[in-house]
Parts: C-alpha cells; structure tokens; sequence
C-alpha cells in the first residue's frame, strides 16, 4: 500500500489540476495523506499479528472491546486530520475543481467515495 501512495497522489493532484497558488495547501494535504496511511498500515500490521497469533481471542470480551475502541478512535483522529487538510485545499479550488474532487475517493482506504456513487475515478488503499 505505502509503496504506491506517491504516484496516486500525484495522479490526484494532476486530476485537480492544483495550481502552484494552491500548492502549499496539496502539499499539506499529501503530507496528511501519508502520514495516516503509514500509522494506519503500522496499526494494521500490529492487529493481523494478534489475530495470526490467537493472542487476540484469548483476551476477555472487555479487553477485545476496549482494543476495538482504541483503534476506531485512532481511526477518527485520522479521519479529522484529512478531513481538516481537504477543507484548506477545497476552499482554494475553482468550481471545476471542486467537481472534480467531488468526484474522487481519496487514497486512504477508500474513503471519500464520490457522488458517482463509485463509478468515477477511484483510488483506494487497500
């Protein structure tokens, strides 16, 4: 996943046509985009091992749950990250690019899922 992140996010920005006025905040947004996909895959390679490992089931429902809690919460921490990144940049798009990234899924896990309903340009990490 990590090794493509570059040249999906440079798709991404050539999709945007991002200007170099509007640079400064891609850059910001990409940097986010990076970061959440590295903690996001450290954080998925640490959960496979504790269920390849049978660690996991042995714990007791409250300790399952609580594990479950502090990963969606990492999660939404990610999420309002990018979330935060997109507002900047999207108040700096012209209307086309604001229909176009209306258009997009953001690589990062297929989030952002386009009014298309899916059928328009898709980039997804998975």
């Amino acid at each position: 996943m990590l090794d493509r992140i570059d040249g999906r996010l440079a798709f991404l920005k050539t999709e945007l046509k991002i200007t170099d006025e509007q640079t400064p905040s891609w850059d910001e947004l990409a940097g986010v985009i990076r970061s959440m996909a590295e903690s996001h895959n450290a954080l998925m390679q640490g959960m496979l091992k504790e269920f390849e490992d049978g660690e996991f089931l042995k714990k007791p429902l409250p300790k399952r749950l609580a594990y479950q809690k502090t990963h969606l919460e990492a999660r939404l921490e990610q999420v309002k990250a990018v979330s935060a990144a997109v507002e900047k940049l999207y108040a700096k798009l012209s209307d086309e690019q604001k229909q176009a990234a209306d258009e997009i899924v953001l690589p990062m896990m297929g989030m952002g899922m386009g009014r298309s309903g899916g059928s328009g340009p898709r980039i997804m990490f998975r």
